[in-house]
C-alpha cells in the first residue's frame, strides 16, 4: 500500500498513508481547526482533484454549530473553507459530490432532541445553491447514495423512541421528497449506510431488533438499480448488541460490512446493560450468504467506523482501540487480507476527545486518506 495522508485539526485530523504488511508511513498530515470542539465526518477524492472534507466547526463556546467544507490540494494544503448553517445547531454527517462538481451534505439541525435532517447544495467553488430541512417528527438520516436525477437517503422513521423502522427515500436534485418507503416493516431499527454498487444497484445496512429487545443485530439488504429487493437478511447474534457503520463492494462483487459488537457484562435487558465492544468484519456474497466473520478483541473497547477495499482485494478498517490498561486509546487502522486475517495494525497516538478514525478512503496514488477523529453526538454544555 502506498501513501496515506492525514487531515488533523486540533480535535479531528486527515492522514495520507503509505502502508506495506510491515509499515504505516504517514506521507503528510494536516491539523486544522481552533480550542473550541471541531472534527471531521466525511471526505472524498474531489473529481476537481485533490481531497475535499466534511465537518462541523464552532467559533466559539457562545457561538452555534455549523457545516464546514475544506477542500485541500493533493499536498494537503488548504484551497478553500466555507461554513453553512441555520439559526440552530447543525451537525454534518455525510458529503457527496455531483457530476457537476458541486457537492451535497447531509446532517441534521435542531436542539437537543428537537433535530430535523438537513441538507446543503453547493457548486464546484463551494457557492451554496440551496439547503433543504426534511420536516416532520421522527425522521433520523443517516448516509445517502447518488441516483439518476437525484439521491437515496436512508435512516429511520417513527414518532416514538424504540418504535422506529427502516427507512428510505428518493430525493429529487432539488433536495424534495419524491417518495419514501419502510424496507422491511417486520423490523424495528435504523439504515446505517448505504453504497451504489458498480452494476447500478445498491446494498444497504442497518440495526435491527425485536420490540423491547437491548440487543440487536445487522440486517443487509441488495436491491436492483430500480430500488427493487434482490435479497435481504438479518444476522442474528442472541445476546448481542451489534450494528454496522460501513458497508462496502469487494474486488470479487462480495459486500463487507464493519462495525460494533457488544457483549453484555450483565443482563442485556436490564434497565442499564454493561458492554465491552469489539470490531466487527462481515463478508457475504452476492446472493447475501455471510462468508466469514470476524470478531477483533482487544484488552479494552473496540470498534469499526469505515472500510475501504484496496485494488489487491485487501481491505483496510478504520476505527478506534481504547485499551485502559496499557493506555492505548486512539484511532486505529488494520490491514486485513480479503479473508478477513490481519496483516497488520497501526495506533495513531492522537489525544483529542473521542480519538477515532472515521473515515478512510483510497487515493488516485495508491495511498489511503484517514480522517478523524469522529463526530459527537451533541455538543459539550
Amino acid at each position: 500500500m502506498k501513501a496515506i495522508r492525514i487531515l488533523i485539526t486540533l480535535l479531528f485530523f486527515v492522514f495520507i498513508y503509505s502502508v506495506d504488511a510491515q509499515e504505516w508511513k504517514v506521507t503528510w498530515e494536516k491539523q486544522l481547526g481552533n480550542q473550541q470542539m471541531n472534527y471531521f465526518t466525511d471526505v472524498i477524492e474531489d473529481q476537481n482533484g485533490g481531497y475535499t472534507v466534511l465537518g462541523s466547526l464552532n467559533q466559539n463556546q457562545q457561538s452555534l454549530y455549523d457545516f464546514w467544507l475544506v477542500r485541500f490540494n493533493e499536498s494537503g494544503d488548504t484551497i478553500w473553507s466555507k461554513t453553512f448553517g441555520t439559526n440552530s445547531n447543525d451537525f454534518p454527517e455525510k458529503l457527496l459530490q455531483d457530476a457537476d462538481g458541486g457537492y451535497l451534505m447531509l446532517g441534521s439541525s435542531g436542539e437537543a432532541e428537537n433535530t430535523v435532517p438537513y441538507l446543503v447544495k453547493t457548486d464546484k467553488d463551494g457557492i451554496e445553491l440551496w439547503d433543504k430541512k426534511i420536516e416532520g417528527k421522527g425522521y433520523v438520516t443517516k448516509d445517502f447514495a447518488p441516483m439518476s436525477g437525484g439521491y437515496l437517503l436512508v435512516g429511520s422513521k417513527g414518532e416514538n423512541p424504540g418504535s422506529e423502522k427502516l427507512w428510505m427515500a428518493c430525493l429529487n436534485s432539488n433536495g424534495e421528497i419524491d417518495w419514501e418507503r419502510n424496507p422491511a416493516e417486520k423490523y424495528t431499527g435504523c439504515c446505517q449506510s448505504v453504497k451504489k454498487l458498480p452494476n447500478g444497484g445498491y446494498a444497504i445496512a442497518g440495526q435491527v431488533t425485536t420490540d423491547g429487545k437491548t440487543d440487536c443485530d445487522i440486517w443487509v439488504m441488495r436491491t436492483n438499480e430500480n430500488l427493487e429487493t434482490l435479497w435481504e437478511s438479518r444476522q442474528r447474534t442472541a445476546g448481542l448488541k451489534v450494528w454496522p457503520e460501513c458497508i462496502c463492494c469487494s474486488t470479487d462483487s462480495c459486500l463487507m460490512i464493519v462495525g460494533w459488537q457488544g457483549t453484555c457484562m450483565n443482563d442485556i435487558n436490564s434497565e442499564n446493560p454493561v458492554f465491552d465492544y469489539d470490531l466487527v468484519l462481515l463478508k457475504a456474497d452476492q446472493k447475501g450468504k455471510v462468508l466469514f466473520t470476524r470478531n477483533f478483541d482487544r484488552e479494552g473497547s473496540e470498534g469499526g467506523n469505515a472500510v475501504a477495499i484496496r485494488p489487491d482485494g485487501n481491505i483496510v478498517v478504520a476505527g478506534v482501540k481504547a485499551t485502559s490498561f496499557l493506555g492505548k486509546v486512539g484511532p486505529w487502522l488494520m490491514l486485513l487480507d480479503n479473508k478477513g486475517t490481519l496483516i497488520s495494525e497501526n495506533l495513531i497516538k492522537f489525544h483529542f476527545k473521542n480519538d477515532q478514525a472515521i473515515k478512510v478512503i483510497n487515493s488516485k496514488d495508491g495511498g489511503i486518506l484517514v480522517i478523524g477523529p469522529g463526530y459527537l453526538t451533541e455538543p459539550d454544555s
